[in-house]
């Protein structure tokens, strides 16, 4: 996953783990996920350790009255 991390946030991308799995999906989550929070002016991040797993993270703002 450490080689391909930066392309999972691409519209349609899954992992070739994730294309073998009969699992479904479009791949859009993360992209449409980045999107917003990026639009928001915070940031998303990913932390990927080889046969553990993964885990995607983000920073947003609290609203102020």
């Amino acid at each position: 996953m450490q080689k391909k991390s930066p392309r999972i946030f691409e519209r349609f991308y899954r992992t070739d783990v994730g294309r073998s799995m009969d699992a479904t999906g479009s791949g859009l989550g993360l992209a449409i996920s980045k999107h917003i929070i990026e639009a928001h002016g915070q940031t998303i991040h990913i932390r990927s350790t080889q046969d553990v797993g993964t885990t995607v993270g983000f920073t947003l703002r609290a609203k102020k009255d």
